[in-house]
């Protein structure tokens, strides 16, 4: 379908390119007849506005199909955005430069004498400005690549899109969350795909009140993923202390798949977290000196 598509604008390039060529003859002889060579005008302009977007578009094609043949990339990458994006920002102002001279305006004249105008413009529009030259500079960093697992500030997730204005992130929970890319440049961003390890983490906040030992709380998480224990590497388990506060600490229980797999990182995660809800939650019971529910149900 693809081919059919650049075909059919390949033989209108051509026939546009043929028009061009007969078009000022033509109008010319409609002057000579008093038609008015304003229409001619017009029509050249038109022909050459259409001209430009389909060379243009041509280009685009050309350069992104020369880089995913010459680095066997399938599929979006970053270069391919990036010149998706610097394609964009050249067809509107060349469309916008071709709408000017359709009516015959000056257009050098015309930025002369709006400059002021366009000054303040730049002003308004600065963070958007910003944002859309931010946008390329992460595009084509490949610092941040679409599927990457990142950190940015406090969301979590993987990329999937990089536009002039923001970073696509979609966490765990299916959200989409849009970042402008002031924010990504602005903010320290942990990308979790970039490591030689691919270790995966899970966060956790306690009250030091609900934990007897840290090595015993390892061992209960560890045994609670034993469903899992033959995807992930047997000597990966780790449960670290991050920082002490106060009256909490906060723990970070890492672990490396054999693989990676995002749904198997999810029904981890949701298998760990329901396991240290349970223990903070039978522990804070014996600390407040509750029975157990199990306990109580004869008095239902």
């Amino acid at each position: 379908m693809k081919q059919l598509i650049l075909l059919v604008k390949l033989l209108l390039l051509f026939l546009l390119l043929y028009m061009r060529s007969g078009v000022d003859a033509f109008f010319s002889r409609l002057a000579d007849r008093g038609q008015p060579a304003l229409l001619g005008s017009y029509s050249e302009t038109i022909i050459n506005i259409v001209i430009f977007m389909l060379l243009l578009d041509f280009l685009q094609v050309f350069i992104v199909a020369y880089y995913r043949r010459r680095h066997g990339v399938k599929g979006s990458d970053n270069f391919s955005l990036g010149i998706k994006q610097i394609y964009t920002l050249l067809l509107v102002i060349g469309v916008l430069l071709g709408i000017l001279s359709l009516f015959s305006v000056n257009v050098r004249e015309l930025f002369t004498s709006l400059s002021i105008i366009f000054a303040g413009l730049a002003i308004m529009f600065k963070d958007y400005i910003a944002n859309m030259l931010n946008g390329m500079i992460i595009a084509f960093s490949r610092q941040l690549e679409i599927k990457d697992d990142v950190r940015i500030g406090e969301h979590r997730g993987h990329i999937i899109h990089i536009s002039l204005q923001n970073v696509h992130l979609l966490n765990d929970d299916d959200d989409v969350i849009y970042i402008p890319n002031n924010v990504v440049l602005n903010k320290e961003v942990v990308n979790y795909t970039k490591t030689v390890v691919k270790r995966t983490s899970i966060d956790f906040t306690v009250d030091l009140k609900y934990i007897d030992s840290v090595e015993a709380l390892e061992q209960e998480l560890i045994a609670s993923l034993e469903p899992f224990h033959h995807l992930i590497k047997p000597e990966s388990y780790y449960l670290r202390i991050v920082e002490i506060r106060k009256d909490s600490v906060v723990l970070k229980f890492q672990y490396i798949l054999n693989e990676p797999n995002k749904e198997l990182e999810r029904a981890i995660r949701k298998t760990a977290n329901r396991r240290m809800v349970s223990i903070i939650s039978n522990r804070g019971r014996m600390v407040d000196g509750l029975p157990d529910p199990g306990t109580l149900s004869g008095f239902a």
